[in-house]
């Protein structure tokens, strides 16, 4: 039943990437950066956040990026979408303090010495904390994607989800790869 769940998910992830990727011009295979972006894209779906951490009305659901990386157009190609009723706005930052207001805070690898200094200034309420950096949910973070066997996957850290008020579907967790409290 788990790998169906894992194989809906990932059928889910790539069905979002399609048109993400058919945006950037010639059709091709999907790479590793745009399956990263439909789960991203996809992990808000199933992220409940606490009153007052979105803004109201049918304001756009921001997700900021935070660092350097030659990766990022799959994410933002995701800009201008629509999740939970709310346009997706995606913005590039440079420094955590610049990810005010916004939902999700997607961490590249470029920040990897700079982790645990980002995650202990990321605001303690309201934002979901996303990287692919080698063992993200164990230094901190709530999502960590993982790639395994050519796969991209993801582990969860419910504790520091918790501890940020927001509350993870059921179903997200039992697709996750791990979960650490």
């Amino acid at each position: 039943m788990l790998k169906i769940l894992s194989t809906y998910l990932a059928l889910a992830a790539l069905l979002v990437v399609w048109p993400v990727q058919r945006l950037g011009g010639e059709p091709g295979p999907v790479t590793e950066p745009q399956v990263k972006a439909a789960y991203l894209y996809n992990f808000v779906k199933f992220v409940e956040w606490p009153s007052g951490a979105l803004p109201g009305g049918a304001a756009a659901l921001t997700i900021a990026l935070l660092g350097k990386g030659a990766r990022n157009a799959p994410f933002e190609a995701l800009s201008g979408r629509q999740v939970k009723g709310r346009r997706v706005q995606v913005r590039q930052i440079g420094r955590v303090e610049e990810c005010a207001g916004c939902q999700v805070l997607f961490i590249m690898p470029s920040e990897r010495t700079r982790l645990k200094e980002i995650l202990r200034a990321v605001p303690s309420s309201g934002v979901l904390t996303v990287s692919d950096i080698k063992n993200f949910c164990s230094l901190g973070g709530m999502i960590g994607l993982v790639t395994r066997n050519d796969k991209v996957q993801f582990e969860v850290n419910l504790g520091a989800a918790e501890r940020a008020g927001l509350r993870l579907s059921s179903q997200m967790l039992k697709l996750s790869l791990s979960i650490v409290e």
